[in-house]
């Protein structure tokens, strides 16, 4: 394996945190609006916290998958007989991500619940 194979991954990953952190802005100031009228709109801030906390999960996911390809790069680059354990690293890298994917794939699906209930309000 070519050491800049997993590097070049990082850029598309760096792409997902910053929408990541776009949604987590958004959702922050959405609560902080919610949160004048906590007697009507209580179950539904529960409810985007609950949203938050995967939002977050994912993130650690996401730093975790980066932290892993910049790993198993770095190693691939200097010492090239460690095939192997370059590889479990970097499937690593790929196992965090795919979790972090499966995070925001679940937010996604349940932020229009979350909305249709708030909407129903």
């Amino acid at each position: 394996m070519q050491w800049y194979i997993p590097i070049t991954i990082i850029p598309g990953i760096g792409l997902v945190i910053m929408s990541t952190s776009n949604l987590i802005i958004a959702l922050s100031a959405e609560i902080y609006a919610l949160n004048s009228k906590r007697e009507v709109f209580g179950e539904i801030i529960s409810l985007k916290i609950g949203q938050m906390k995967r939002l977050n999960w994912a993130m650690v996911f996401l730093y975790t998958g980066i932290l892993f390809f910049l790993i198993s790069g770095l190693l691939a680059g200097l010492i090239n007989p460690l095939g192997l354990l370059v590889q479990i690293i970097l499937i690593g890298g790929v196992v965090s991500s795919m979790i972090a994917l499966v995070y925001l794939i679940t937010f996604g699906f349940r932020a229009v619940h979350i909305r249709q209930k708030h909407l129903k309000l």
